[in-house]
């Protein structure tokens, strides 16, 4: 065996590539709600497997041309945690913090990621039990070809945490980035991305705030009758591959019903204009909202998307432990559409958008007055409480582990009086002051639909005119 000595190939990535092939590929606000993810996480760890009382916790958010902060009292870093893993860039097969909970990050990237977005350096505050320290990244260290560690130290009296949690900042803002925090375009961007995706988190009481106002969430629901053959979404349920997917289809509104009206106002178009289409969640984080194309189904065997579709919404869960199973990519606010559990669901998707899509064909040539009678007793409810409401009727089909309903199938979604109505379509507009005065007359209030103040309007002039056609003939 020859003595000689072997030479070796250096085969770890510079730090300049690391660093700049990292942020390439995630815009700036899926950064910072990169950080917000991982205040849940640490929410989530604190609970060790029980259940989490988000009312409990808070995450602010204060952005300026200055510098970014972000500060939770979600549970801090483990002193361990931060020595062996959270400040590496990527994770360990060992680091099985996440086995028991149903979290979304991966990689161990997101933290790191989203500093390196914004600037050349930042503090790393946290205080975990009565453990305080701090972990700094500087320009030196990032200019520093090796990959040195980082210091950990000891958090003095005046920068300690009042609670457990963790505060970010970083003062070295990019020219660019502190542009954007200066925009409000950008601001209400970042605003909505977290109405969005943290909407569950939002609901069950967490508080999220940017530059001190508190984020409201959006609401993604479908209307569901409390009677037992009343209309009720298309829902369908299965574990596929140590996955739960969830599935509903249903209408968003009680009052925008179909109708082929396109000269409808804006402000009614709007309603429902945010969360109609599908949105996709895993393990409780909006992926995508309001998705209306082709990513989705929409024109693949299914028509394109069209206003008559307004009222249509969609949802979609999938919950695992297993996070890498989850069809989402590493920024979490797109999808893995070459997933094959993905691919499956997107059959059932469909199925369900075919039962509501044939219902608004059905339905535009009649009156919406015809139509609101059949969903007076149902009610907004999101996906969860919608599958919980549904699977207790006795016609669901319940097989181990399979739950699904077919509305159509099962006969209880409303049709018209007559299918080819002997009618014509009146249009006409009037200004929105006009018809809250008129539907205030009516209705005693200034909201009702205009679809609804015309067709009542016409039923008024209607029966007067029907008396004075009577008078005549007498």
């Amino acid at each position: 065996m020859s003595n000689e000595s072997q030479d070796v190939a250096i085969a770890i990535p510079t730090k300049q590539f690391f660093v700049s092939m990292l942020t390439r590929d995630i815009s700036l606000a899926d950064a910072i709600l990169d950080l917000v993810d991982n205040c849940l996480d640490g929410a989530l760890r604190s609970a060790h497997g029980g259940q989490v009382d988000y009312s409990s916790y808070f995450v602010k958010i204060t952005l300026n041309a200055e510098f970014f902060s972000i500060e939770d009292n979600c549970g801090g870093i483990p002193r361990e945690v931060a020595k062996n893993y959270a400040f590496k860039m990527g994770r360990e097969p060992d680091d099985n913090r996440d086995s028991e909970n149903e979290t979304i990050g991966m990689y161990g990237v997101g933290m790191k990621r989203a500093i390196f977005k914004m600037g050349r350096g930042a503090k790393v505050s946290t205080l975990y039990q009565d453990d305080a320290f701090e972990v700094s990244i500087t320009s030196d260290w990032l200019d520093n070809k090796d990959w040195e560690p980082i210091p950990i130290r000891d958090a003095d009296a005046s920068s300690r945490l009042q609670e457990s949690g963790t505060a970010i900042l970083v003062d070295t803002l990019y020219p660019g980035v502190a542009k954007h925090f200066t925009n409000d375009a950008f601001k209400n961007e970042l605003k909505t991305a977290i109405a969005e995706h943290f909407t569950m988190f939002l609901q069950r009481g967490l508080s999220i705030s940017v530059n001190g106002q508190v984020i409201e969430p959006i609401h993604v629901e479908v209307l569901v009758s409390e009677e037992v053959n009343g209309p009720a979404p298309y829902v369908f349920e299965k574990t596929i591959d140590g996955v739960l997917v969830s599935i509903t289809v249903g209408l968003n509104t009680g009052r925008g019903l179909a109708s082929d009206d396109d000269e409808a106002p804006d402000f009614e178009r709007d309603r429902s204009a945010i969360t109609a289409g599908w949105t996709v969640f895993c393990n409780d984080r909006a992926v995508i909202v309001g998705d209306k194309s082709r990513l989705t189904g929409w024109g693949d065997s299914i028509p394109l998307y069209h206003y008559q579709f307004s009222i249509i919404t969609g949802i979609v869960e999938f919950r695992s432990k297993l996070a890498e199973k989850l069809p989402v990519t590493t920024t979490k606010r797109a999808l893995d559409t070459s997933s094959d559990i993905w691919l499956q669901a997107l059959v059932k998707m469909k199925e369900g958008m075919r039962v509501w899509i044939d219902y608004t064909n059905t339905w535009k040539n009649h009156p919406r007055s015809e139509q609101t009678q059949h969903w007076e007793k149902a009610k907004s409810l999101p996906l969860r409480d919608a599958i919980e409401l549904v699977s207790k009727r006795e016609k669901a089909q319940k097989i181990v582990g399979i739950i699904e309903f077919n509305p159509k199938k099962q006969h209880v979604i409303p049709i018209p009086p007559t299918q080819k109505p002997s009618s014509r379509r009146i249009v006409f507009s009037r200004p929105i002051e006009q018809i809250k005065m008129v539907s205030k007359s009516l209705f005693d209030t200034y909201d009702e639909q205009p679809g609804v103040v015309g067709d009542k309007c016409f039923e008024i002039v209607l029966l007067e005119a029907s008396k004075l056609e009577e008078t005549g003939n007498e």
